[in-house]
């Protein structure tokens, strides 16, 4: 038999955990809301009224013989109800109970977290880092080297406009299962411990691929504020074919185009048509536009300058962490 599959309701918004199992051919699903109510007090009042009611339908006399039929008749129909009430608060009870227990074993999640649960499948699942207990959706790589890689950025056909400000960098943007940037604040919840690795791979026009990797990634590595700090990158212990073309920004804060913390005189953001982790400016633009290749501007494409220069924009490419 096959085992469960967890994952998440495909919408963007909330964070609902799905666990299915295929049954004759059928899934069975569960969603679990982590902000469910709780309607304990509301099944308790129910019963209590219901029986209230019960109480004087029974003591009610009348002469009218059609009229105290008409009284049995609902008072066998209350006791039946009251019945259902009552099984349907033991329901609920015994149900927020097993989510508190599976909240429990999924707080503090990240993909190779749930790779571990037994998961093997791609996909969007919810997560529940250490230090964002409300767990938020993003996108698990199982396959690539080894599985259980959490995608913090996909570039892949220009869909998504990401010449952005501060606030959507900080928050996200995007579809998950397409062109996104997860966020800072997220990135930075996910990784802000250290420890963590970056994989980027990258693709051209002519489908050439070249990946990049980094033993020790971090977004806010230990900060208390990490907003105000910039969410600062480190990175460090370079491996791949792509050539190295982050190291130079690891220590800087990030940068949009209405938020500048780079080194140069000008926005890097605004002068480059991105976002980055730019010093002055940047050896790498990942953030940049969508320009499809070669371009006769300079450096404001999605650029990995060490494999392609700073005149070729590429046509893939996924950040994992």
């Amino acid at each position: 038999m096959s085992s469960p599959v967890i994952s998440t309701n495909p919408k963007e918004s909330g964070a609902l955990v799905t666990v299915s199992h295929v049954t004759a051919g059928e899934p069975i699903s569960i969603f679990l809301d982590p902000n469910c109510p709780d309607y304990s007090e509301n099944f308790l009042r129910w019963e209590a009224l219901q029986s209230s009611l019960l109480r004087a339908l029974s003591s009610h006399n009348s002469d009218d013989w059609q009229e105290r039929g008409l009284v049995q008749k609902l008072a066998e129909e209350l006791k039946v109800l009251v019945g259902h009430i009552h099984n349907l608060r033991l329901e609920a009870d015994s149900l927020k109970r097993g989510q508190g227990v599976l909240d429990q074993q999924l707080n503090g999640l990240d993909c190779s977290d749930v790779m571990a649960l037994g998961v093997t499948q791609d996909g969007v699942y919810s997560v529940f880092p250490t230090h964002d207990p409300n767990g938020f959706m993003v996108y698990c790589d199982m396959t690539t080297d080894g599985g259980g890689w959490t995608v913090i950025q996909r570039r892949e056909d220009g869909s998504v406009n990401f010449f952005r400000g501060w606030e959507a960098y900080r928050d996200g943007f995007g579809r998950t299962t397409g062109e996104h940037w997860l966020g800072l604040q997220r990135i930075y919840s996910l990784t802000r411990s250290g420890g963590f690795e970056l994989r980027i791979d990258m693709a051209d026009f002519d489908n050439a691929t070249a990946f990049a990797h980094y033993a020790d990634f971090s977004v806010g590595r230990d900060s208390v504020n990490p907003e105000e700090d910039g969410y600062p990158l480190t990175v460090d212990q370079y491996s791949g074919t792509a050539g190295d073309s982050l190291l130079k920004h690891s220590g800087m804060r990030f940068t949009t185009k209405d938020r500048d913390h780079d080194q140069s005189e000008n926005n890097c953001a605004a002068y480059y048509q991105g976002a980055w982790w730019y010093r002055n400016c940047h050896t790498s633009n990942l953030n940049g536009q969508y320009l499809r290749g070669g371009h006769a501007s300079y450096a404001d494409g999605v650029e990995w300058s060490s494999w392609t220069g700073w005149q070729y924009s590429l046509r893939h490419l996924v950040l994992r962490s």
